[in-house]
């Protein structure tokens, strides 16, 4: 029997599996905040082009995008022991491990052919890896709940793990630049028990390693190498604990004949819903990618004048300030969606960053330096909601289209969101680094002229007023509501009764604890 016919609750997996499966998400962000740093450390700290940079990181995006739809689909019809996700988790987070590690071993002394080369190519390798593991997380993560407003809050949830994730992230560069880089981490570790345990000696070796001195040489090359070791230990930790103690809802595709790829993918953009919910993805993802990663460099060049320890100290404490402000955010999300519903979680983050980015040409000011905190403080909040919200829609559509062709397709759409979310980040990217370019900046030197440091700030402003305008359009015109889903959810389950399927347990448990 359905639950609708037994007054039964709509399907949602046992706390254990949500908690297994949101801790996965540690694994997704850590790899891909890794591979976000590389515009930074290439142009600034390596000194090489940033329109090199740019294009390199671009190349790697759109082909994994091209294949994401591939694998996503593949992987729906996937039928192992083990399961239709699974494989690819174990696959996906080891390769990307092995090929982030291997981004940061680049020389400065190489022609830019080769620079341009060994980007693009190490970048692709990992790009493709990460998308297959992302994939296969995402749509896990689909397939734990039929209820329309538990999926914001699941979808929340595992936004704990992601901005735990940021705040790190934040102080990346920062950390990067700590002495102990320059030294080497072997040799102060050396120095550190040179005199056994002498707490004294110890606390002072500590001390010089970590407190940065004004004009003092720094390593961040070095230090972004070390910083990787550590985290991809982390990465495959969390990985490995999701594809153990998680258990798959569907664990084998429906024995029938597939869609064909093409067919299927023509599909999903004849969805109404999923088509305006990826245009607002695009236009909130370029401007948030574009104005941030402008942020950086008008950071160091305009507000501190070439300081990147200044610089990278005022970014690290407003990532601890945004996670703050993240965290308080996320509890908020369920109660957006019963009381106001999904669309809002859209239309507000859009309407706050419109407002935010007109205000910057009178926030942004060398003679006023904290004031660069309120964008940073203001946008990653308005993204953790936005983008939680946009993750707890997609199941909806998946059960729109599961009502309208008979088949189970999150790793499609979760690779169609991906591809979507791959090209925009590629163009970002690419778009940064030629902006950057156009504005003059000369890497090699630390002070520009003013008519540079104008032009980084109005290549800023300009783009991000325009996409924070498109994607508040968008929101405007997302129809989807709790009511129709509930007809859909019911008619779902009345037809699952009649051919049923699926690997599900019997027991639903209608709370996250």
């Amino acid at each position: 029997m359905t639950s609708s016919s037994t007054g039964q609750k709509p399907y949602l997996a046992p706390p254990h599996d949500i908690r297994a499966w949101a801790i996965g998400g540690i694994a997704t962000n850590v790899l891909i905040c890794l591979y976000g740093q590389a515009m930074n450390f290439f142009t600034v700290g390596f000194g090489w082009s940033a329109a090199i940079v740019g294009t390199a990181m671009a190349f790697p995006r759109i082909i994994d995008a091209v294949l994401d739809p591939f694998i996503g689909q593949f992987s729906d019809k996937t039928n192992t022991r083990w399961g239709r996700r699974k494989p690819f988790l174990v696959a996906g987070s080891v390769l990307a491990s092995v090929f982030i590690f291997s981004l940061w071993w680049g020389d400065s002394s190489w022609s830019k052919n080769a620079q341009l080369a060994y980007l693009a190519v190490i970048g692709t390798l990992f790009y493709i890896s990460w998308g297959v593991y992302a994939m296969a997380w995402t749509a896990l993560g689909y397939e734990l709940t039929d209820d329309y407003n538990e999926r914001s809050r699941i979808s929340a949830f595992a936004g704990y793990f992601t901005t735990g994730v940021l705040l790190l992230n934040a102080w990346t560069y920062w950390f990067a630049l700590r002495p102990v880089f320059h030294h080497g981490v072997i040799a102060t570790v050396k120095d550190l028990f040179s005199q056994g345990l002498d707490s004294a000696h110890m606390g002072k070796v500590l001390s010089v390693a970590f407190t940065t001195v004004q004009g003092a040489p720094a390593n961040e090359v070095n230090g972004i190498r070390w910083i990787t070791s550590a985290a991809v230990i982390v990465a495959l930790a969390s990985a490995f604990y999701t594809t153990r103690n998680c258990k798959e809802r569907f664990k084998q595709a429906a024995k029938k004949n597939h869609t064909p790829i093409l067919k299927a993918l023509s599909e999903t953009f004849k969805n109404r819903p999923f088509v305006i919910l990826m245009a607002y993805k695009l236009f909130q993802l370029f401007g948030e990618r574009v104005f941030q990663g402008m942020l950086f460099y008008i950071g160091v060049y305009y507000i501190f004048s070439g300081d990147k320890d200044k610089a990278g100290a005022l970014t690290g404490n407003a990532g601890v300030y945004a996670c703050i402000l993240s965290f308080c955010v996320l509890p908020l999300i369920r109660p957006i969606s019963v009381k106001l519903g999904k669309r809002a979680g859209l239309v507000i983050p859009s309407c706050v960053a419109l407002v935010l980015l007109l205000c910057q040409p009178f926030l942004l000011t060398p003679s006023a330096p904290y004031l660069l905190l309120v964008p940073l403080l203001v946008l990653s909040p308005l993204s953790v909601i936005s983008t939680t919200m946009m993750n707890a829609i997609v199941p909806d559509i998946c059960d729109l289209d599961e009502l309208e062709h008979g088949e189970r397709r999150e790793g499609l759409f979760t690779s169609v969101t991906a591809f979507m979310n791959k090209l925009e980040i590629s163009l970002s990217v690419l778009i940064v680094g030629w902006l950057v370019t156009f504005s003059g900046v000369d890497s090699s030197t630390t002070l520009q002229k003013p008519e540079v440091l104008q032009k980084l700030l109005w290549f800023a402003i300009g783009p991000g007023i325009f996409f924070a305008a498109g994607a508040l359009v968008m929101a405007c015109r997302f129809k989807l509501n709790e009511g129709s889903m509930d007809g859909v959810r019911k008619t779902l389950e009345a037809r699952r009764a009649v051919n049923v399927s699926f690997d599900e347990p019997r027991d639903p448990v209608s709370s996250i604890s």
